[in-house]
């Protein structure tokens, strides 16, 4: 996990008095304009989507789980838009399929009030599915690259980079189960996943080969691996000046 999010361990189940309902507004419910928001978009006809929702111990008072704990999970169903208001001084993670997809940690404490970034990446090391976050009015990073993270079609991504595989090494990916489909030249991938017991194998093919959009291995926050995969990784602590991001789920 990131350096700039260091989350505290909450286990949270998904049942009826656990779950937020689908409103269509969630979170703190003293907001006001200007303060941390996060969009859960729905493009889904007839799925729903349910995110694990964790924050920070050292979150404040003014922010959405404060002082850390169990939080409700936040149900997003087919279609639906919900506004998650967050609180002043959030820092949290949004973890898709309730906890068993991708992960996305943000941190809306900026670096100082004339200089404010909101930090935000996907974490695949633990889980994949397909999801986006980025800024809810397609603003660019702060250094000027494209700004959506996470893949809406990962199981894609990775057949993009599947025929450049030599065939001994596919079959030796598919072997370790965490990806299913044919070898060679006309080979095709037909279903991939993450989990943390994916090997140094798998998790270089969909770090440097397949390059998802997000951290497959732990990186650090400075950029300062060294390492081929480490360094991929470190690519993946992403900035922008405003506090509204959206996550979409596909």
């Amino acid at each position: 996990m990131r350096s700039f999010a260091i989350l505290s361990a909450v286990a949270i189940s998904f049942s009826f008095f656990s779950t937020i309902l689908a409103q269509d507004n969630q979170g703190v419910s003293n907001y006001g304009p200007g303060e941390p928001l996060i969009n859960l978009v729905n493009t889904s006809p007839s799925k729903t989507h349910v995110y694990k929702v964790e924050g920070n111990a050292d979150n404040p008072g003014t922010a959405y789980g404060a002082g850390g704990g169990s939080l409700p999970a936040a149900t997003v169903l087919p279609g639906q838009t919900v506004k998650f208001h967050l609180g002043q001084g959030f820092i949290g993670a949004f973890s898709a399929k309730n906890g068993e997809g991708s992960r996305f940690e943000v941190n809306f404490r900026g670096d100082s009030p004339g200089d404010y970034k909101t930090w935000y990446n996907t974490d695949m090391q633990f889980g994949m599915s397909n999801n986006t976050i980025g800024p809810a009015h397609g603003d660019k990073q702060i250094n000027g690259d494209e700004s959506l993270a996470g893949e809406q079609d990962c199981l894609a991504k990775a057949n993009s980079a599947w025929a450049s595989i030599p065939v001994n090494e596919q079959q030796e990916l598919l072997d370790t189960g965490y990806l299913e489909g044919t070898t060679g030249e006309d080979g095709v991938l037909t279903s991939v996943h993450m989990d943390k017991q994916a090997t140094d194998k798998v998790l270089e093919f969909f770090q440097n080969s397949a390059e998802l959009n997000a951290y497959l291995v732990p990186g650090s926050v400075p950029g300062k691996k060294t390492d081929h995969t480490g360094a991929k990784a470190d690519k993946h602590s992403w900035s922008v000046t405003t506090k509204e991001l959206t996550i979409t789920g596909y």
